[in-house]
């Protein structure tokens, strides 16, 4: 019967594998690390963009005027905004 202190060859080529696999492991372990550090370092020194500034009031009240138009007065509304384009298109054809 053999001892248990003693190998075989294949158990001592399967050790050193096992070993060099877990290198291997280690070191990629280790790279995606880096990259990971990286790419955390790079988001962090980014700024985030600020909220944009709330609309002044008269823009609210205007907002506000034009809706209560748009739904009392449909026709003119539309009538008056297609006057509005027509002499926007006008003054931009004018030299």
């Amino acid at each position: 019967m053999p001892e248990a202190n003693t190998s075989c060859p294949e158990c001592e080529r399967l050790r050193v594998r096992i070993h060099e696999l877990q290198q291997e492991r280690d070191a990629a372990l280790a790279s995606v690390s880096r990259e990971r550090e990286k790419a955390n370092a790079v988001l962090a020194s980014q700024v985030a963009a600020a909220p944009p500034p709330p609309k002044p009031i008269r823009y609210w009240a205007v907002d506000l005027l034009n809706d209560g138009i748009k739904k009392v007065l449909p026709w003119p509304h539309a009538g008056v905004r297609a006057a509005a384009g027509v002499l926007r298109r006008f003054r931009k054809e004018a030299p």
